[in-house]
């Protein structure tokens, strides 16, 4: 024991204790470490909603990695993001999270992949100066209890938190409502199939009763078999009843004796009185060639469909009745509908007869168009006295359609309402006016090449407010058709400008206007042009725009009676938000993705959430390094940058490179003269280098 302790005295001992020091600390580090995230939007870092959700997990989540090795830089760099964001989520989670990284040269786990119904993706890949195409998997799976989920394909960083966080809540949220199911209740799938269209040559007619059944059977495996499947083949009769009241596809046909028959064919589940219908139906394919479709990945669009059945998703309320843009049509907010759809239950609001319901938190008014009786103003000006929050979407203008010398022309005319009545005394007006901006949307004319469209401002990060979870990151946004906000003085509201244009815009007065590329240009005075608010928050209590609740004619005709009741609110009893923006055109199918990939329409959701208290999801929506685009305000700026970054960088190697050369030579110089100055040889060196710098 002596001799050990006289070891660790001596100085023999020191090359040692430095590599069991090392080890030490490389295996604290390994299990308790700090990152330090130096992105602008933290795109490694995970929000305060996903670590609040993994910590709190009571059920075992289990999450299988498959990417293959030695994929192309740009996939690569998708995996090692994957890879550090998943490592964050186990550090954040509790026992109950578990990451599983599947080596993919191995057949065991490429047979588990596609049995988790994982595709192989097809990638370009240079080798050897040569374009080749590569199959790969890039996806993961996730299981909670006997469910599991698919994020497939993993191909960007864009939007990885927020759908991976979405998938777990929705599957705690599905399993949780599946064990609410009492008993006997269960989930109807209905299988319609009229007898008649069994027998028509159709690819997949006879093949779709057992291909539900087996979709059927396999789901119920993992959802407590709380999934009944109904085959009903509809008489003659019957087909109309079910083809109106679920709205699947009714089919005409002659059958071989030449007799015009009616039969019907689609999928639905059911639950209660909700349905879905699913999207199996007869398609022709190709020049008369028909069959059935939707029958490919038919046990994921049950899986949805369940899902949508038995959670409740949060509501939003959407006015209709005074010309406001339709949710089912491709010149109305189609787009909106479908990608709002899908994280709300969308409640469309007539408020002639609907009342606006106490439990829902938001309600949108989009582009209307016609006037509001008292009665409709006073029940949203009410909902906003109550807490209520509101998204008004206003159309500063409203098409003319008129006839000229060169045939029917539109044009445009001052969008008036009485709902700015509303708006006004909560703190913003609109001008009837198109914002026009020099930053915007260009489109290419093969007669007159690039042409501006003055209309459609493109913004970028610069033009949002970068600390707002409404705008921030966001860019390439494109604010359609826009009218200008003004801001009133509140002391009572708190007002945000979320978004602007750039300091190139201008307005056009609708009457007589014309959006044609050739027929607008930008003012000769370049005072004219300034930056114009298009989209604000206001936040606080806000006052009645009426002073009285309004006496409707009924009311009128029967008098007050004995007793006078108000329930009159003059002032907000809580705090509200409300949202304005002063273009609705930003809602329609020309802007607004479907898939909610462009970047209004993360704007649009991202307010919605803030509205509806989902803060942290509009900050998980907008991580990933795709939104970070140059700014385009310039276009003198856009060539600069991309020649410096093509030859700049190159040139300035080159010159610190020269730098550092004369550097080292007077360096050698000075040493030569300061410790031998007396060689010769030094001289002549010295004669040589003055002359090479000479010349």
């Amino acid at each position: 024991m002596k001799k050990i302790i006289e070891w660790f005295k001596s100085s023999a001992s020191d090359f040692a204790l430095f590599i069991i020091l090392l080890l030490l600390v490389n295996f604290v580090g390994s299990n308790a470490y700090k990152r330090l995230d130096l992105t602008k939007d933290k795109s490694y870092s995970l929000s305060q909603a996903s670590k609040t959700l993994v910590k709190n997990l009571d059920e075992p989540v289990s999450v299988r990695v498959f990417f293959d090795k030695n994929l192309p830089a740009q996939y690569n760099n998708v995996f090692q993001y994957v890879q550090d964001l998943l490592e964050e989520y186990s550090h954040a989670a509790n026992k109950n999270f578990t990451v599983s990284y599947m080596d993919m040269s191995k057949e065991d786990n490429v047979a588990l992949a596609q049995n988790y119904g994982l595709k192989q993706q097809q990638i370009q890949e240079v080798t050897n100066n040569e374009i080749g195409v590569k199959q790969v998997f890039m996806g993961l799976s996730i299981s909670y209890g006997d469910n599991v989920e698919l994020m497939d394909p993993i191909a960007s960083t864009e939007g990885f938190e927020y759908n991976f966080t979405s998938t777990i809540s929705k599957m705690i949220n599905t399993s949780a409502s599946l064990e609410n199911l009492k008993g006997d209740d269960k989930i109807k799938l209905y299988v319609f199939l009229s007898n008649a269209v069994k027998t028509l040559r159709i690819s997949g007619v006879s093949e779709m009763e057992d291909i539900v059944k087996d979709a059927c059977a396999s789901i119920n495996k993992s959802k407590m078999d709380k999934l009944d499947c109904i085959v009903i083949h509809p008489a003659v009769d019957e087909v109309m009843g079910y083809t109106e009241h679920y709205g699947i596809q009714p089919i005409n046909f002659r059958n071989d004796s030449g007799v015009l028959e009616t039969g019907c064919l689609g999928v639905v589940a059911e639950y209660g009185d909700r349905f879905v219908t699913l999207p199996v139906q007869i398609q022709d394919i190709f020049f008369n060639n028909y069959a059935v479709v939707g029958l490919d990945d038919l046990e994921t669009t049950i899986n949805d469909s369940i899902r949508t059945l038995i959670t409740r998703p949060t509501q939003f309320g959407y006015v209709v009745g005074h010309g406001e843009l339709d949710l089912l049509t491709d010149e109305g907010a189609s787009g909106f509908n479908e990608a709002l759809s899908n994280l709300y239950e969308i409640v469309t609001l007539d408020l002639t007869t609907d009342d606006i319901p106490a439990s829902m938190k938001s309600i949108v008014i989009n582009g209307p168009k016609m006037d509001m009786t008292e009665e409709e103003l006073y029940k949203i000006d009410q909902f906003v006295m109550k807490g209520g929050n509101v998204l008004f979407l206003m159309e500063p203008c409203q098409e003319v359609q008129s006839n000229s010398f060169y045939g029917q022309m539109t044009t445009y005319a001052a969008n008036e309402t009485n709902i700015e009545r509303l708006i006004n005394k909560y703190g913003v007006s609109i001008d009837h006016e198109y914002v026009m901006d020099e930053v915007c949307c260009e489109v290419f004319n093969n007669n007159y090449g690039n042409l501006d469209l003055y209309w459609a401002p493109l913004l970028q990060k610069e033009h949002m407010n970068k600390k707002h979870a409404v705008t921030a990151n966001l860019g390439n946004v494109v604010m359609l058709q826009s009218g200008a906000l003004t801001i009133e003085e509140n002391k009572n509201v708190k007002s945000t400008i979320l978004v602007e244009s750039s300091d190139k815009a201008w307005t056009e007065q609708p009457d007589g206007l014309i959006l044609n590329p050739l027929m607008i240009a930008p003012p000769d005075n370049a005072s004219e042009q300034s930056k114009k608010t298009l989209m604000v928050l206001l936040e606080g209590n806000f006052e009645s725009a009426f002073d009285e609740a309004p006496v409707s004619e009924s009311e009128e005709s029967e008098g007050q009676g004995d007793y006078k009741i108000s329930t009159h609110l003059a002032k907000s009893k809580q705090p509200g938000k409300i949202i304005v923006a002063g273009a609705s055109q930003i809602t329609t199918p020309q802007v607004f993705t479907s898939d909610a990939s462009s970047g209004v329409a993360v704007l649009i959701i991202n307010a919605i959430d803030f509205l509806n208290g989902n803060e942290d999801l509009c900050k998980m929506r907008t991580k990933g390094v795709s939104l970070n685009v140059l700014n385009t305000e310039s276009k003198a700026k856009v060539t600069f940058f991309q020649l410096f970054n093509e030859y700049g960088l190159a040139l300035l190697v080159v010159i610190a490179g020269l730098i550092v050369w004369r550097m080292r030579a007077k360096k050698k110089i000075r040493i030569n003269k300061t410790y031998n100055s007396d060689d010769e040889r030094f001289e002549e060196n010295l004669k040589k280098e003055k002359s090479e710098a000479q010349a």
